[in-house]
């Protein structure tokens, strides 16, 4: 017989199984690592080449640029512990990329630090103002988003700017200008879509109505129409100059219809998509931002601009919404716990103003009473349940009580089903910020004979 431990973990079966069972736990963690750096360095490559096809370009910035925002996407929903893999696969992606479209290999180590630094930025910023993961609950997680993605197009454009100036190139300021705005743009149009859908999760309930999905749908093909018509429209054509005007803003409408109902998702999707049309076909020559200099100097950045503005007016709208929903659901569970706590002690909660005269009252009032709670909403209402000998007393207790003072309890009988019962009404008085009396609520329990 073995005293102390167990022959059985003893056995040398029995540590091979634990020493195997610890490998693979340790296993999982670095396989999720790898599995991110390959998946954000095959996003870079994949969005990299979608930018070369719109915009590439000799100098060293690019009117479009749409990479870095995938990396960024994902620090705005990822604790800070859990960056490392991200930029990783940020540096593996720029240090392949680079090189196929031209750049040494002196210069694609350079470009790829530069991701790696202006993607930490733009992440460390965005989790100052808003730590992750944004939930766009909040117009704070929107503010995080431009922020985060003005300081990584800054700090880059920086960068860059100052390389070229001290390499004596003559398109240095040119360069920093197109870096920053470029970048910026772009990064409002990838970022918040990866951010929102990184933290997709299917569930059983809780999505969308089928109401909800199908307006969202029509709205945002009025919204896809609405642009590809807008871009589609040769400067030179009389359709453009007939209707221009109209289509430019008619988008909007249908976006915020679109962020309304579909929520951030499906407004960051609609943007994207609409990004890519309206980019697409202005580097054809189409637009409205074909023929003229426009605010960015380049028709590119304009149209991506344009989308922008889409973009964050969408997401601002879906946010404030998600905000109102939110506040709605716990308020909900905090009266849905309220009143099982009520209930569970056989309390009556009431809320009464005293300029309306209207009384909100929760509880059991058919135990006491005999009438629901929703026909005691007066106090005249809740007067006429009171015992007669006792009404006028209580009618001037809640007088003085209107004059806003402290605390009040006041014993009196309710008449009921099985007759008069004693009870005793505990009151408080509810001030605004600027002292005036707000409300009075109360708590009244059956008292002891």
């Amino acid at each position: 017989m073995i005293h102390g431990s167990s022959a059985l973990e003893a056995t040398p079966a029995r540590r091979t199984s634990s020493s195997a069972a610890c490998a693979v736990h340790e296993g999982r963690p670095l396989l999720g690592k790898v599995q991110t750096i390959v998946v954000v360095a095959l996003a870079y490559l994949a969005l990299g080449a979608l930018s070369a096809y719109f915009a590439y370009s000799n100098e060293g910035a690019w009117g479009v640029w749409l990479a870095s925002g995938f990396g960024l996407g994902l620090l705005f929903v990822r604790e800070r512990s859990d960056w490392m893999p991200v930029l990783a696969g940020a540096f593996l992606g720029a240090i392949i990329f680079e090189p196929l479209v031209g750049s040494s290999a002196f210069d694609s180590l350079v470009y790829a630090v530069i991701e790696v630094a202006v993607t930490f930025a733009g992440g460390a910023i965005a989790a100052q103002l808003s730590p992750p993961p944004i939930r766009f609950m909040s117009p704070k997680d929107v503010g995080a988003i431009v922020a985060g993605a003005f300081v990584l197009a800054l700090t880059g454009a920086v960068i860059v700017g100052l390389w070229d100036d001290l390499s004596g190139k003559p398109e240095a300021w040119r360069t920093f200008r197109v870096w920053l705005v470029g970048n910026f743009v772009g990064m409002l149009l990838v970022a918040p879509f990866v951010a929102s859908w990184a933290q997709l999760r299917l569930k059983r309930s809780g999505g969308l109505t089928m109401s909800s999905f199908a307006g969202g749908a029509v709205a945002c093909a009025l919204f896809l129409i609405c642009l590809y018509e807008l871009f589609s429209a040769s400067p030179a054509g009389r359709f453009l100059h007939s209707l221009g005007v109209g289509l430019t803003y008619l988008p909007f409408v249908f976006f915020v219809l679109v962020a309304l109902l579909w929520g951030t998702r499906g407004a960051t999707l609609a943007a994207l998509i609409g990004a890519l049309i309206a980019i697409s076909q202005t580097v054809r020559g189409l637009g409205p931002f074909v023929g003229g200099d426009g605010i960015f100097g380049d028709t590119a950045l304009n149209a991506q601009g344009y989308a922008a503005a889409l973009a964050m007016t969408g997401l601002l709208v879906a946010t404030l919404v998600e905000a109102q929903r939110v506040a709605a659901a716990r308020a909900r569970e905090w009266k849905t716990r309220f009143e099982a706590a009520i209930g569970a002690h056989g309390l009556i909660a009431y809320e009464w103003a005293p300029d309306s005269g209207n009384l909100v009252v929760t509880g059991d009032t058919m135990h006491l009473v005999g009438l629901p709670a929703q026909k005691l909403s007066t106090l005249a209402d809740w007067l006429a349940c009171v015992a007669p000998q006792d009404r006028d007393s209580v009618a001037a207790r809640f007088g003085q009580r209107s004059a806003g003072g402290a605390a009040d309890t006041v014993r009196y009988a309710m008449l009921g089903p099985s007759g008069a019962r004693p009870v005793v009404d505990e009151a408080r008085a509810i001030h605004d910020h600027d002292g005036e009396l707000h409300r009075i609520v109360g708590i009244v329990r059956t008292a002891a004979a």
